[in-house]
């Protein structure tokens, strides 16, 4: 199982449902929390292939989102 957890800030991010849509496409279970300045991501997933997959398909489209490895 592994497990990373993100934050983005609504001055980087607008669209929010992209992250998610993009989260069910790789079969990621998440959990988002919001906050005043942005959302909290845990997301959790069995393949690391699947979480890789995503990580760099999220940094194509917010390279400012930092993720830990």
């Amino acid at each position: 199982m592994h497990i990373t957890i993100f934050r983005t800030l609504y001055k980087h991010v607008i669209d929010h449902d992209l992250i998610e849509r993009m989260l069910k496409r790789n079969n990621i279970t998440f959990e988002r929390t919001g906050y005043e300045a942005g959302s909290r991501y845990k997301i959790i997933s069995d393949t690391e292939d699947a979480m890789k997959s995503f990580k760099k398909r999220l940094r194509e489209i917010y390279p400012q989102i930092p993720l830990s490895a």
